[in-house]
């Protein structure tokens, strides 16, 4: 999962700027947090630094903790190493609706986000040296306003200071904006602090689902792994290998949603994110994909059923295994952890595609070895297994089909560019892919859930066909 990793900008970032020459730089931040420390991070002449977060008002909330306050919260200095002239630095609070009069389009469709000479002479601002603000930037019914403030410097002057609490009065993705058009502000050192508070706790508003989502999704293995492990005793004379690792699989998925659960829960109540607690469920979750990527890989196979081992195939897939976690491992730290999006295309590319690669051999090699499973099974005539692995490729591409789908209409919302108005349903393009995932084990254990008659789908040389009937009517029947 990426979770942890903060969206990007899809208005400010998406579009080209052009502020002679005006650099717009995402504050960095270790994974994430809702509680920004600065500690002397230089601010360049002609660059805005900002953040995004999402917001919900108190009123709107889904929970609320304490006062259920809904603001940010602004402690932040400037220092200037070698002061000159004078200088202006200015800083800006506005809600995603508020985009469009920040700045001035130009006819190539680029922004200019800096007040210009030129720019005063075209009537489109008044004050060279500072952010475009059209319009009076007060809000209305309609919108909710630009909060600004200025923090300036006379000639000489080397420090500056600004609290404030900013108060949320619409829900949606918010801006902060820390600006420097005017180029003789030189370098600035911004140090203090920055904190966003919900209703519900520090948890960005478009993570906040992701809370009970995650405690939902560990009740919900901890239930199934209890009724497997119930029906695993109580025919533990005649289980099968496969049905020991299933259990597994079930317990890795337990441990995988607490995980994740908890360090939301510690992120809603510190408002800073640990590394480490991160990468524990990254690297919960590679594990659990490439458990279940070698478990599908070894029934498709015809482990356990149609063949008692897997022999010298049983390497390959151990190496198989071992390859795609360390791949996907390093994939999923980078992604979560790091800020892989601002990374440069041949190192994303060289995090991609080997996972990408992989996952297409494995999709070919479970295609080949089921193929070949069910011409072995009918070639035998053993028609319970047959029904059995029928069921499960039926399954298998439901899967694909139902994944296909839900990939070309992510890809349509990312490309209409809307991700702000979709703000807060925005985790469900993650928690689709869990949920999916304990479908297809619900349907797993179902097909393969321990019984009296355990030993039918054994692997055995020879088998009657009339055996064989009489069971595939017994489990229809049942």
């Amino acid at each position: 999962g990426k979770q942890a990793a903060p969206m990007a900008s899809h208005e400010l970032a998406s579009r080209r700027v052009r502020v002679l020459p005006l650099q717009l730089v995402l504050c960095a931040a270790a994974v994430s947090a809702n509680v920004y420390e600065y500690n002397s991070q230089p601010l360049e002449p002609n660059v805005i630094q900002y953040r995004r977060v999402g917001m919900w008002t108190k009123a709107e909330a889904p929970a609320h903790v304490g006062d259920g306050r809904s603001q940010v919260e602004l402690d932040v200095r400037l220092a200037r190493p070698a002061p000159a002239g004078a200088g202006l630095v200015q800083v800006l609070v506005f809600h995603s609706s508020e985009l469009g009069i920040i700045g001035v389009h130009g006819a190539d469709g680029s922004r200019t986000l800096c007040c210009t000479s030129e720019l005063i002479q075209m009537g489109a601002c008044s004050r060279e040296g500072s952010v475009v603000v059209r319009g009076d930037g007060e809000g209305d019914e309609e919108q909710p306003g630009v909060w600004l403030r200025d923090m300036e410097f006379n000639p000489g002057q080397a420090t500056a200071s600004l609290s404030a609490e900013v108060q949320v009065a619409r829900s949606g993705v918010h801006y902060l904006l820390f600006s420097s058009c005017m180029s003789q502000t030189g370098t600035v050192l911004l140090s203090g602090r920055t904190a966003w508070f919900n209703p519900h706790g520090y948890l960005p508003a478009e993570l906040y689902a992701f809370l009970p989502f995650f405690k939902v999704m560990t009740l919900a293995y901890v239930g199934l792994g209890l009724v497997w492990a119930g029906m695993c005793f109580h025919y533990r004379a005649v289980l099968l290998p496969l049905q020991t690792y299933i259990g597994g699989v079930i317990l890795l998925g337990a441990a995988e949603s607490a995980i994740w659960y908890l360090d939301y829960f510690s992120f809603n109540r510190g408002g800073v994110r640990g590394v480490s607690a991160v990468v524990m469920g990254v690297l919960a979750s590679t594990l659990k994909k490439t458990v279940s990527r070698v478990l599908v890989l070894g029934v498709g196979l015809g482990y356990g059923v149609v063949r008692p081992t897997l022999g010298s195939t049983g390497y390959k897939l151990l190496g198989f295994g071992l390859l795609y976690f360390c791949f996907s491992a390093i994939l999923d730290v980078a992604s979560n952890v790091s800020q892989l999006s601002e990374a440069s295309t041949p190192l994303r590319l060289l995090c991609i595609l080997p996972v990408a690669l992989l996952d297409a051999l494995l999709y070919c090699w479970v295609l080949t070895g089921l193929t070949a499973t069910l011409s072995q099974l009918t070639s035998r005539r053993q028609s319970a297994k047959l029904l059995l692995y029928r069921r499960f490729s039926y399954v298998l591409l439901a899967s694909v089909v139902v994944s296909v789908v839900w990939v070309c209409w992510q890809m349509a919302t990312i490309l209409s560019d809307s991700l702000d108005q979709r703000w807060a349903t925005l985790w469900l393009f993650d928690a689709f892919w869990h949920v999916l995932y304990f479908v297809l084990l619900l349907a797993v254990c179902s097909l393969w859930s321990p019984s009296k008659n355990n030993l039918q789908y054994a692997y055995m040389d020879e088998v009657g066909q009339e055996d064989e009937l009489q069971a595939a009517d017994h489990d229809d029947a049942q």
